[in-house]
């Protein structure tokens, strides 16, 4: 095991930086997953630490050393690539200890690493296969034990399951899960699948645009994004953002005028005075059918998705504004009626003109 450590890092292709100064502390043994949609410079960021792509400027050390310019040989990693890449003519144990025969390694001693290797990934009956007689998931557990024979300090996963099916892909996040709590080995992963990094991460990076947006925990970042790009793009489906402002309540204290409704006891920084655009941020699972006699907000449904144990509508308020509502359970609703919804203050989440959260 080894710890990573990013200072300063900086990635350009000619005149264009795609990676804008990056500082990262990722501790020994920890899960650390990389987020961000496409272009966002995830997977370039990977590469960097792997030692396939140069540093434009900064500093990366591996397990203390400093490995910013050393040959990728010598970082004590391993790489799981989106793509398989095994070799078709050999056998599944051939393709797991290849690395292994071509560094010299003993044989008594790779056929060892190869064996453990394929009973934690359960492929002890498939070693004398070839690729074309696996199934998707089974060449993806190939391609993990290949780099888990090499015992590595580091494990870099760029978006491994992007290839397989969405039953297949739930699959895999549990076994690279219980891997990870076996082996206690640095994971790196990199995923544009929110879900994915959700289930798999002890922290999560956000990227944007060759940036860091935030940094923790799975829960943190949901209960507390630093921003509505963040609010957004963690949690699914994704985050409803409604216009608000600040007003005076009627005992003087901070309220919100929500889509014509004041809404009374909301926590705001004292430097938020009355007449301040802000925008309220409510998740779709937050929101539900209004009691008669309940504060509420108007919205005339969309589309309704049956699903069983919960019904998602599409929906506008009053002023065209898009909502997104999950309700539990099955609820009789149609297209073009007006419904009343409403949510919890608590469940609330407030971003100032900028789109940053304001912390009351």
């Amino acid at each position: 095991m080894a710890d990573v450590s990013l200072s300063g890092i900086r990635k350009t292709f000619g005149n264009i930086e795609v990676i804008k100064g990056v500082d990262l502390n990722v501790a020994s043994g920890e899960f650390v997953v990389f987020v961000g949609p496409s272009g966002c410079g995830k997977s370039t960021l990977l590469r960097m630490i792997a030692g396939l792509e140069d540093v434009s400027a900064g500093k990366l050390a591996i397990g203390g050393t400093d490995m910013t310019d050393e040959d990728p040989a010598k970082r004590g990693i391993a790489m799981v690539f989106q793509t398989y890449a095994l070799y078709p003519h050999m056998t599944v144990k051939e393709n797991m200890g290849f690395a292994l025969r071509f560094a010299g390694m003993d044989k008594r001693e790779i056929e060892s690493r190869v064996d453990e290797a394929a009973r934690m990934l359960e492929l002890e009956a498939l070693l004398d296969r070839k690729p074309k007689a696996l199934s998707g998931g089974q060449r993806q557990r190939v391609a993990i034990g290949r780099a888990i024979v090499r015992h590595p300090d580091v494990f870099l996963f760029d978006e491994p399951l992007s290839n397989l099916d969405a039953e297949l892909r739930v699959h895999m996040r549990a076994e690279l899960s219980a891997l990870h709590d076996r082996l206690k080995t640095t994971m790196i992963y990199v995923t544009h699948d929110q879900v994915e990094a959700m289930t798999l991460a002890d922290r999560i990076v956000v990227l944007r645009q060759g940036k860091v947006e935030q940094i923790g925990t799975p829960l943190e970042l949901y209960n507390e994004p630093a921003n509505t790009f963040v609010a957004g793009f963690i949690g699914s489906p994704s985050m409803n953002f409604l216009p608000a402002t600040v007003i005076a309540g009627d005992d003087g204290a901070p309220a919100l005028n929500l889509l014509g409704e004041t809404l009374p006891g909301i926590a705001l920084p004292a430097s938020v005075s009355a007449g301040t655009k802000v925008t309220v941020g409510v998740r779709p699972q937050n929101i539900r059918l209004a009691e008669t006699d309940a504060a509420s907000i108007e919205i005339t449904i969309k589309l309704v998705e049956a699903l069983g144990a919960e019904t998602v509508v599409y929906a506008t308020a009053r002023h065209g504004e898009d909502i997104l509502a999950v309700l539990s359970g099955q609820h009789m609703l149609k297209s073009g009626t007006t419904i009343q919804v409403t949510f919890d203050r608590n469940d609330i989440h407030l971003f100032d003109e900028a789109g940053n959260r304001l912390a009351g």
